[in-house]
Protein backbone atom coordinates (compact mmCIF):
# COMPACT_ATOMS: atom_id res chain seq x y z
CA UNK A 1 0.00 0.00 0.00
CA UNK A 2 1.46 3.39 -0.99
CA UNK A 3 4.11 4.26 -3.57
CA UNK A 4 7.67 3.35 -4.47
CA UNK A 5 10.41 5.19 -6.33
CA UNK A 6 13.45 3.64 -7.94
CA UNK A 7 14.93 6.42 -10.07
CA UNK A 8 15.52 10.14 -9.77
CA UNK A 9 13.92 12.81 -11.94
CA UNK A 10 16.05 15.52 -13.59
CA UNK A 11 14.93 17.84 -10.80
CA UNK A 12 16.15 15.72 -7.89
CA UNK A 13 19.66 17.17 -7.60
CA UNK A 14 18.68 20.83 -7.28
CA UNK A 15 20.50 22.29 -4.28
CA UNK A 16 19.19 25.20 -2.29
CA UNK A 17 20.89 27.12 0.52
CA UNK A 18 19.02 27.29 3.79
CA UNK A 19 19.14 28.66 7.29
CA UNK A 20 18.13 26.16 9.99
CA UNK A 21 15.67 27.19 12.71
CA UNK A 22 17.20 28.35 15.95
CA UNK A 23 14.17 28.57 18.20
CA UNK A 24 14.54 26.54 21.40
CA UNK A 25 11.78 24.36 22.82
CA UNK A 26 10.94 23.65 26.43
CA UNK A 27 11.55 20.12 27.58
CA UNK A 28 9.24 17.95 29.61
CA UNK A 29 10.35 17.63 33.24
CA UNK A 30 9.43 14.02 33.90
CA UNK A 31 10.36 10.87 32.06
CA UNK A 32 7.42 8.68 31.21
CA UNK A 33 8.58 5.12 30.93
CA UNK A 34 6.28 2.16 31.38
CA UNK A 35 6.91 -1.34 32.52
CA UNK A 36 3.91 -3.43 33.50
CA UNK A 37 4.11 -6.02 36.20
CA UNK A 38 0.76 -6.89 37.75
CA UNK A 39 -0.92 -3.48 38.25
CA UNK A 40 2.11 -1.22 38.69
CA UNK A 41 2.76 1.82 36.57
CA UNK A 42 6.38 3.01 36.49
CA UNK A 43 6.98 6.73 35.94
CA UNK A 44 10.61 7.77 35.83
CA UNK A 45 12.52 5.87 38.51
CA UNK A 46 9.54 5.49 40.85
CA UNK A 47 6.64 3.10 40.79
CA UNK A 48 3.03 4.07 41.23
CA UNK A 49 0.71 1.20 42.08
CA UNK A 50 -2.74 1.48 40.58
CA UNK A 51 -5.53 1.85 43.09
CA UNK A 52 -8.33 -0.70 43.19
CA UNK A 53 -10.66 1.84 41.56
CA UNK A 54 -8.18 2.56 38.77
CA UNK A 55 -7.62 -1.13 38.20
CA UNK A 56 -11.38 -1.74 37.98
CA UNK A 57 -11.70 1.16 35.54
CA UNK A 58 -9.05 -0.41 33.32
CA UNK A 59 -10.86 -3.74 33.42
CA UNK A 60 -14.10 -2.06 32.32
CA UNK A 61 -12.29 -0.32 29.46
CA UNK A 62 -10.76 -3.62 28.40
CA UNK A 63 -14.22 -5.17 28.19
CA UNK A 64 -15.33 -2.35 25.91
CA UNK A 65 -12.24 -2.58 23.71
CA UNK A 66 -12.07 -6.37 23.42
CA UNK A 67 -15.20 -7.34 21.54
CA UNK A 68 -16.22 -10.93 20.81
CA UNK A 69 -14.36 -12.20 17.76
CA UNK A 70 -16.06 -13.97 14.85
CA UNK A 71 -12.62 -15.36 14.02
CA UNK A 72 -8.97 -14.44 14.50
CA UNK A 73 -6.52 -13.93 11.64
CA UNK A 74 -2.77 -13.38 11.48
CA UNK A 75 -0.51 -11.05 9.51
CA UNK A 76 2.65 -12.20 7.76
CA UNK A 77 4.52 -10.52 10.66
CA UNK A 78 2.90 -12.84 13.20
CA UNK A 79 0.47 -10.27 14.66
CA UNK A 80 -3.04 -11.49 15.43
CA UNK A 81 -6.24 -9.51 14.86
CA UNK A 82 -9.77 -10.31 15.95
CA UNK A 83 -12.41 -10.05 13.24
CA UNK A 84 -15.13 -8.16 15.09
CA UNK A 85 -18.72 -7.68 13.93
CA UNK A 86 -18.94 -4.30 12.21
CA UNK A 87 -21.52 -2.96 14.68
CA UNK A 88 -19.56 -4.17 17.71
CA UNK A 89 -16.31 -2.36 16.90
CA UNK A 90 -15.14 0.12 19.62
CA UNK A 91 -16.32 3.18 17.67
CA UNK A 92 -19.96 2.46 18.51
CA UNK A 93 -19.33 2.79 22.24
CA UNK A 94 -19.20 6.55 21.72
CA UNK A 95 -22.36 8.14 23.21
CA UNK A 96 -22.97 10.09 20.01
CA UNK A 97 -22.94 6.92 17.88
CA UNK A 98 -25.32 4.68 19.80
CA UNK A 99 -28.36 3.53 17.80
CA UNK A 100 -26.85 4.73 14.51
CA UNK A 101 -27.59 2.51 11.56
CA UNK A 102 -24.36 2.55 9.53
CA UNK A 103 -24.06 -0.09 6.84
CA UNK A 104 -20.74 -2.01 6.90
CA UNK A 105 -20.14 -1.45 3.18
CA UNK A 106 -21.11 2.19 3.21
CA UNK A 107 -19.14 4.69 1.15
CA UNK A 108 -19.09 8.50 1.24
CA UNK A 109 -21.82 10.32 -0.65
CA UNK A 110 -19.43 12.72 -2.38
CA UNK A 111 -15.83 13.05 -3.49
CA UNK A 112 -13.78 16.21 -4.05
CA UNK A 113 -13.16 17.32 -7.62
CA UNK A 114 -9.70 16.41 -8.90
CA UNK A 115 -7.02 13.97 -7.78
CA UNK A 116 -3.77 14.03 -5.86
CA UNK A 117 -2.11 12.21 -8.79
CA UNK A 118 -2.79 11.74 -12.47
CA UNK A 119 -3.23 7.98 -12.63
CA UNK A 120 -4.96 5.94 -9.94
CA UNK A 121 -3.60 2.47 -9.21
CA UNK A 122 -5.92 -0.49 -8.93
CA UNK A 123 -3.30 -2.36 -6.89
CA UNK A 124 -4.35 -2.69 -3.28
CA UNK A 125 -1.46 -4.29 -1.37
CA UNK A 126 -3.38 -4.63 1.90
CA UNK A 127 -4.49 -8.23 1.19
CA UNK A 128 -0.85 -9.34 0.98
CA UNK A 129 -0.53 -8.37 4.66
CA UNK A 130 -2.53 -11.42 5.75
CA UNK A 131 -1.50 -15.07 5.98
CA UNK A 132 -4.89 -16.01 4.51
CA UNK A 133 -4.44 -13.50 1.67
CA UNK A 134 -7.83 -11.97 2.31
CA UNK A 135 -8.27 -10.34 5.70
CA UNK A 136 -11.45 -10.61 7.77
CA UNK A 137 -14.79 -11.99 6.56
CA UNK A 138 -17.39 -9.64 5.10
CA UNK A 139 -19.32 -7.83 7.83
CA UNK A 140 -16.37 -7.78 10.23
CA UNK A 141 -13.36 -5.49 10.76
CA UNK A 142 -9.82 -6.20 12.04
CA UNK A 143 -9.19 -5.08 15.63
CA UNK A 144 -6.09 -6.04 17.61
CA UNK A 145 -6.87 -7.52 21.04
CA UNK A 146 -5.87 -5.14 23.86
CA UNK A 147 -4.17 -6.22 27.08
CA UNK A 148 -4.03 -4.19 30.29
CA UNK A 149 -0.42 -3.38 29.53
CA UNK A 150 -1.42 -2.22 26.03
CA UNK A 151 -4.11 0.04 27.48
CA UNK A 152 -1.81 1.74 29.99
CA UNK A 153 0.87 2.09 27.31
CA UNK A 154 -1.69 3.67 25.02
CA UNK A 155 -2.81 6.11 27.72
CA UNK A 156 0.78 7.18 28.34
CA UNK A 157 1.49 7.48 24.62
CA UNK A 158 -1.65 9.57 24.12
CA UNK A 159 -0.74 11.85 27.03
CA UNK A 160 2.69 12.43 25.52
CA UNK A 161 1.25 12.96 22.04
CA UNK A 162 -1.64 15.25 22.98
CA UNK A 163 0.15 18.55 22.43
CA UNK A 164 -1.73 21.60 21.22
CA UNK A 165 0.43 24.41 19.93
CA UNK A 166 0.62 27.31 17.54
CA UNK A 167 3.83 27.43 15.49
CA UNK A 168 6.04 30.41 16.32
CA UNK A 169 3.93 31.41 19.32
CA UNK A 170 3.97 28.49 21.76
CA UNK A 171 6.33 25.59 22.31
CA UNK A 172 5.66 22.31 24.07
CA UNK A 173 8.21 20.64 26.36
CA UNK A 174 9.98 17.70 24.73
CA UNK A 175 8.01 17.85 21.48
CA UNK A 176 9.76 19.09 18.34
CA UNK A 177 8.48 19.85 14.86
CA UNK A 178 9.68 20.26 11.30
CA UNK A 179 6.50 20.99 9.38
CA UNK A 180 4.77 22.86 6.62
CA UNK A 181 1.52 24.49 7.72
CA UNK A 182 -1.25 26.66 6.37
CA UNK A 183 -0.85 30.30 7.34
CA UNK A 184 -2.79 31.78 10.22
CA UNK A 185 -5.16 34.70 9.80
CA UNK A 186 -6.13 34.04 6.18
CA UNK A 187 -9.75 33.15 6.99
CA UNK A 188 -9.51 30.13 4.71
CA UNK A 189 -11.30 26.88 5.52
CA UNK A 190 -10.62 23.38 4.28
CA UNK A 191 -12.59 20.25 3.45
CA UNK A 192 -9.46 18.19 3.94
CA UNK A 193 -5.81 17.67 3.12
CA UNK A 194 -3.38 15.00 2.06
CA UNK A 195 0.13 14.05 0.99
CA UNK A 196 2.47 11.27 -0.01
CA UNK A 197 5.16 10.69 2.60
CA UNK A 198 8.28 8.56 2.28
CA UNK A 199 8.46 5.99 5.09
CA UNK A 200 11.71 5.65 7.05
CA UNK A 201 12.79 4.05 10.30
CA UNK A 202 14.85 6.79 12.01
CA UNK A 203 16.71 4.58 14.50
CA UNK A 204 17.27 4.73 17.39
CA UNK A 205 13.86 5.62 18.85
CA UNK A 206 13.61 4.13 22.34
CA UNK A 207 11.74 4.32 25.66
CA UNK A 208 9.08 7.04 25.68
CA UNK A 209 10.41 8.66 22.51
CA UNK A 210 8.49 8.68 19.24
CA UNK A 211 9.20 9.87 15.69
CA UNK A 212 6.41 10.43 13.20
CA UNK A 213 5.36 11.89 9.88
CA UNK A 214 1.73 12.95 9.58
CA UNK A 215 -0.93 15.15 8.05
CA UNK A 216 -3.02 16.96 10.65
CA UNK A 217 -6.47 18.57 10.24
CA UNK A 218 -7.60 21.07 12.91
CA UNK A 219 -10.52 23.22 13.96
CA UNK A 220 -10.42 24.58 17.52
CA UNK A 221 -9.59 21.82 19.99
CA UNK A 222 -10.58 19.11 17.52
CA UNK A 223 -7.87 17.49 15.42
CA UNK A 224 -7.26 14.41 13.29
CA UNK A 225 -3.80 13.05 12.48
CA UNK A 226 -2.78 10.24 10.14
CA UNK A 227 0.67 9.04 9.16
CA UNK A 228 3.49 6.69 10.02
CA UNK A 229 5.24 6.45 13.37
CA UNK A 230 7.91 4.66 15.39
CA UNK A 231 6.50 4.63 18.93
CA UNK A 232 7.91 2.03 21.38
CA UNK A 233 5.60 3.14 24.20
CA UNK A 234 2.52 2.49 22.10
CA UNK A 235 3.58 -0.61 20.17
CA UNK A 236 6.36 -2.17 22.32
CA UNK A 237 8.67 -2.31 19.30
CA UNK A 238 10.54 0.00 16.93
CA UNK A 239 8.74 -0.99 13.72
CA UNK A 240 7.29 1.62 11.38
CA UNK A 241 3.50 1.60 11.60
CA UNK A 242 0.44 3.32 10.26
CA UNK A 243 -1.45 5.30 12.89
CA UNK A 244 -4.39 7.60 13.42
CA UNK A 245 -4.78 9.99 16.33
CA UNK A 246 -8.17 11.40 17.27
CA UNK A 247 -8.67 14.47 19.45
CA UNK A 248 -12.40 15.06 19.79
CA UNK A 249 -13.82 16.12 23.13
CA UNK A 250 -13.17 13.32 25.60
CA UNK A 251 -11.78 11.11 22.82
CA UNK A 252 -8.02 11.58 22.71
CA UNK A 253 -6.30 8.41 21.60
CA UNK A 254 -4.46 6.39 19.00
CA UNK A 255 -6.15 4.01 16.60
CA UNK A 256 -9.18 2.31 18.25
CA UNK A 257 -8.25 2.85 21.92
CA UNK A 258 -11.19 5.23 22.29
CA UNK A 259 -14.49 5.24 20.43
CA UNK A 260 -14.93 7.41 17.36
CA UNK A 261 -13.26 6.14 14.18
CA UNK A 262 -15.46 3.70 12.26
CA UNK A 263 -13.55 1.10 10.22
CA UNK A 264 -15.28 -0.03 7.02
CA UNK A 265 -12.57 -2.23 5.49
CA UNK A 266 -12.17 -5.92 6.25
CA UNK A 267 -8.47 -5.98 5.30
CA UNK A 268 -6.84 -2.73 6.50
CA UNK A 269 -5.81 -2.53 10.19
CA UNK A 270 -5.06 1.07 11.14
CA UNK A 271 -2.06 0.11 13.29
CA UNK A 272 -0.43 -2.18 10.72
CA UNK A 273 3.32 -2.63 10.23
CA UNK A 274 4.51 -0.78 7.12
CA UNK A 275 7.00 -2.74 5.06
CA UNK A 276 9.11 -2.35 2.99
CA UNK A 277 10.45 1.03 4.07
CA UNK A 278 12.79 3.47 2.36
CA UNK A 279 16.56 3.11 2.43
CA UNK A 280 18.51 6.35 2.13
CA UNK A 281 19.96 6.77 -1.33
CA UNK A 282 18.26 3.60 -2.59
CA UNK A 283 14.70 2.57 -3.39
CA UNK A 284 12.03 4.66 -1.69
CA UNK A 285 8.66 3.55 -0.36
CA UNK A 286 5.88 5.60 1.10
CA UNK A 287 2.25 6.14 1.97
CA UNK A 288 -0.48 8.10 0.22
CA UNK A 289 -2.84 9.75 2.73
CA UNK A 290 -5.97 11.84 2.22
CA UNK A 291 -8.46 13.06 4.83
CA UNK A 292 -11.55 14.67 3.37
CA UNK A 293 -14.98 15.76 4.50
CA UNK A 294 -17.99 14.10 2.92
CA UNK A 295 -19.99 17.17 1.96
CA UNK A 296 -23.56 15.87 2.53
CA UNK A 297 -22.91 14.13 5.87
CA UNK A 298 -20.03 16.16 7.30
CA UNK A 299 -18.18 12.94 8.19
CA UNK A 300 -14.37 12.96 7.78
CA UNK A 301 -13.08 10.07 5.63
CA UNK A 302 -9.63 8.48 5.56
CA UNK A 303 -8.32 7.32 2.19
CA UNK A 304 -5.07 5.41 1.73
CA UNK A 305 -2.89 4.54 -1.28
CA UNK A 306 -3.31 5.36 -4.94
CA UNK A 307 -6.08 2.82 -5.22
CA UNK A 308 -8.09 5.34 -3.13
CA UNK A 309 -8.86 2.75 -0.46
CA UNK A 310 -11.47 4.20 1.90
CA UNK A 311 -10.53 2.76 5.28
CA UNK A 312 -13.14 4.43 7.48
CA UNK A 313 -14.42 7.72 8.84
CA UNK A 314 -14.79 9.96 11.85
CA UNK A 315 -18.51 10.81 12.23
CA UNK A 316 -19.35 14.50 12.42
CA UNK A 317 -21.31 13.89 15.62
CA UNK A 318 -18.21 13.15 17.75
CA UNK A 319 -16.76 16.63 17.12
CA UNK A 320 -17.36 20.23 18.13
CA UNK A 321 -14.93 22.27 15.99
CA UNK A 322 -14.71 19.76 13.15
CA UNK A 323 -18.46 19.66 12.75
CA UNK A 324 -17.49 22.51 10.43
CA UNK A 325 -14.62 22.74 7.95
CA UNK A 326 -11.00 22.70 9.15
CA UNK A 327 -9.23 26.00 9.76
CA UNK A 328 -5.63 24.72 9.79
CA UNK A 329 -3.61 21.88 8.24
CA UNK A 330 -0.02 20.77 8.71
CA UNK A 331 2.29 18.23 7.09
CA UNK A 332 5.67 16.86 8.15
CA UNK A 333 7.65 15.54 11.09
CA UNK A 334 7.03 15.43 14.82
CA UNK A 335 9.15 13.85 17.57
CA UNK A 336 9.22 13.61 21.34
CA UNK A 337 12.01 12.95 23.83
CA UNK A 338 11.95 13.16 27.63
CA UNK A 339 13.87 15.65 29.76
CA UNK A 340 17.67 15.24 29.95
CA UNK A 341 17.71 12.59 27.23
CA UNK A 342 18.74 13.29 23.62
CA UNK A 343 15.80 13.99 21.30
CA UNK A 344 15.22 11.22 18.74
CA UNK A 345 16.03 11.33 15.02
CA UNK A 346 13.36 12.55 12.60
CA UNK A 347 12.76 11.51 9.00
CA UNK A 348 15.92 9.79 7.76
CA UNK A 349 17.75 10.76 10.94
CA UNK A 350 20.30 12.84 9.04
CA UNK A 351 20.78 16.54 8.30
CA UNK A 352 19.08 17.50 5.06
CA UNK A 353 21.09 17.32 1.86
CA UNK A 354 18.26 18.72 -0.27
CA UNK A 355 18.08 15.58 -2.36
CA UNK A 356 14.91 13.51 -2.59
CA UNK A 357 16.76 10.20 -2.41
CA UNK A 358 18.64 11.17 0.74
CA UNK A 359 16.05 13.24 2.63
CA UNK A 360 12.64 12.48 4.10
CA UNK A 361 9.91 14.29 2.20
CA UNK A 362 6.22 14.96 1.81
CA UNK A 363 5.09 15.48 -1.77
CA UNK A 364 1.73 15.96 -3.48
CA UNK A 365 0.86 18.23 -0.54
CA UNK A 366 -2.75 19.17 -1.14
CA UNK A 367 -5.75 20.76 0.49
CA UNK A 368 -9.42 20.23 -0.28
CA UNK A 369 -10.64 23.80 -0.55
CA UNK A 370 -13.96 25.41 0.34
CA UNK A 371 -15.34 24.72 -3.13
CA UNK A 372 -14.53 21.00 -2.68
CA UNK A 373 -11.53 20.81 -5.03
CA UNK A 374 -8.25 18.98 -4.41
CA UNK A 375 -5.55 21.57 -5.09
CA UNK A 376 -1.85 22.02 -4.34
CA UNK A 377 -1.47 23.65 -0.94
CA UNK A 378 -0.87 27.41 -1.08
CA UNK A 379 -0.32 30.17 1.50
CA UNK A 380 1.89 27.94 3.62
CA UNK A 381 4.93 28.40 5.87
CA UNK A 382 7.55 26.11 7.38
CA UNK A 383 8.32 25.75 11.08
CA UNK A 384 11.18 23.98 12.82
CA UNK A 385 11.54 24.79 16.50
CA UNK A 386 15.20 23.80 17.04
CA UNK A 387 18.23 23.61 14.76
CA UNK A 388 18.55 19.82 15.10
CA UNK A 389 15.56 19.52 12.75
CA UNK A 390 14.90 21.27 9.45
CA UNK A 391 11.91 21.91 7.19
CA UNK A 392 12.35 23.20 3.64
CA UNK A 393 9.43 24.18 1.43
CA UNK A 394 10.40 23.42 -2.18
CA UNK A 395 7.11 24.85 -3.46
CA UNK A 396 5.77 23.47 -6.75
CA UNK A 397 8.75 21.24 -7.51
CA UNK A 398 7.65 19.63 -10.76
CA UNK A 399 4.49 18.09 -12.27
CA UNK A 400 5.26 14.71 -10.65
CA UNK A 401 6.06 15.77 -7.08
CA UNK A 402 4.03 18.99 -7.20
CA UNK A 403 4.11 20.79 -3.82
CA UNK A 404 7.08 19.29 -2.01
CA UNK A 405 8.70 19.76 1.39
CA UNK A 406 11.79 18.15 2.91
CA UNK A 407 12.14 17.61 6.64
CA UNK A 408 14.09 15.80 9.32
CA UNK A 409 17.31 15.77 11.27
CA UNK A 410 19.55 13.76 13.59
CA UNK A 411 18.05 14.97 16.86
CA UNK A 412 20.31 14.73 19.89
CA UNK A 413 18.99 17.91 21.53
CA UNK A 414 19.24 18.01 25.33
CA UNK A 415 17.94 20.73 27.62
CA UNK A 416 15.34 23.48 27.65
Amino acid sequence: MGFELSSMSPYDNLIFSLLGGNMMAERVTILLLFVCCSSKLYIGIGAYELSKEEDLELEEQLKLLNKPAITTIETIYGEKYDCVDFYKQPAFDHPALKNHNFHPEMIPNSYPEGRMYKNSSTNNRSKSLWVNGEGCPVGTVPIKKTTKEDLINAKLASKIYDKQYNPLTQQEPGTHYAILHTNYGTGRKFNGGGMETATYNPRPVTGSQYSSSQVKIVNGRDSIEVGWTVNPTLYKDDRVRLFIYTNAGASRCFNTHCPGFIIVRTDVPIDQILDPISQRGKKLYGQTLLIYRDSPSGNWWLELDRAQTKVGFWPKSIFTGLTDLATYIEWGGKVYGPHLAPSPPMGTGFKLEVNLFWDAFCRLIVTVNETYQIIDATETSTYADIEQYQAIDMGFYNPTYRHLMLYGGPGGYIGK
